[in-house]
């Protein structure tokens, strides 16, 4: 019996490069054995909305986009009762695409569908920002604007390397924020912090965490990590190069494992969601919403 798979879309992102290989894409999953609805979205929410209104008679649901359609599509799929809920699977065409780097679903957009066909899935956690959603990160502070901020004609034109053109220009606004963040088990962080994340990945904005702490995207636990505010815009380098290096205790910086925590600001500041403008606030409420979702990854290779 053939199954029946929902593909929704983003046009615009990342140059449009979907729209290259639809035909490829849609010839695959008829051949595999999917009925296939394909549906380009329209406006902001169109995704979420859309998944509303359709999941529940599909098998499968595809998303292609940028980290910001999946959120959309992991958001509507949330609105669903949880019996009803499809697993997703993402194939990766916007700018940075973190979520994909840190599940080994491949940057090419015909090799991430064949992923889709014969990946496994995985339950995994999603996080709870007071009333909105996110997959892999939440954040304040220097840069983490940059992805939302970043216009879509520069991220065509320069790809990746956007985010740093447009890093470059807000060096001269870094400023600390005093933070306050209580945690599930009464661990309390008070920092005057540079950068704030919350974190379930081992990629964001390109840069890699996989070597800085254990991650387990369905353990029940995010990571928050708190960057100090240095003098010197040299420290801050530093500490990051640490950080990509795996160097977990470097230059003050604290990581906490928690299923829950309320995040206090001195002032409200701008947070970034998935790499799109999550609202300003100066409080937040988090939680791990335990094995939420269901999402399609690459295929684990067992051992001899």
């Amino acid at each position: 019996m053939r199954k029946k798979l929902l593909f929704i879309f983003n046009p615009r992102s990342g140059k449009g490069r979907i729209k290259n290989a639809l035909f490829e894409l849609m010839d695959l999953f008829t051949r595999v054995g999917y009925d296939v609805m394909a549906h380009p979205t329209q406006t902001p929410e169109d995704c979420s909305e859309t998944v509303v209104r359709l999941a529940e008679d599909f098998d499968v649901l595809a998303v292609s986009g940028g980290d910001g359609t999946l959120n959309e599509a992991v958001t509507g799929m949330l609105m669903i009762p949880e019996e009803k809920r499809i697993p997703i699977g993402y194939i990766p065409s916007g700018t940075m695409n973190d979520f994909a780097n840190g599940n080994g679903i491949p940057k090419d957009i015909v090799s991430a569908a064949k992923t889709l066909i014969g990946g496994d899935t995985k339950e995994y956690d999603i996080g709870k920002f007071n009333e909105k959603k996110f997959i892999y990160v939440a954040g304040f502070g220097a840069f983490t604007d940059v992805s939302y901020a970043t216009p879509q004609s520069t991220k065509n034109f320069f790809g990746p390397a956007a985010y740093f053109v447009e890093g470059i220009k807000s060096l001269s606004k870094i400023e600390g924020i005093d933070v306050r963040i209580t945690a599930d088990d009464g661990r309390i962080i008070e920092e005057e912090a540079l950068i704030c994340l919350i974190m379930n990945s081992t990629s964001v904005a390109g840069v890699g965490f996989g070597d800085f702490y254990n991650v387990d995207t369905s353990d029940g636990l995010f990571e928050i990590v708190v960057i100090p505010k240095s003098s010197k815009i040299t420290d801050l380098a530093a500490v990051i190069s640490e950080i990509v290096n795996g160097e977990r205790d470097s230059g003050g910086v604290h990581v906490i494992s928690t299923s829950r925590a309320v995040i206090e600001t001195e002032k409200p500041v701008r947070w970034t969601i998935d790499g799109e403008f999550g609202g300003e606030t100066d409080r937040v409420s988090f939680e791990v919403l335990h094995n939420a979702v269901k999402f399609i990854v690459k295929k684990k290779i067992e051992d001899k």
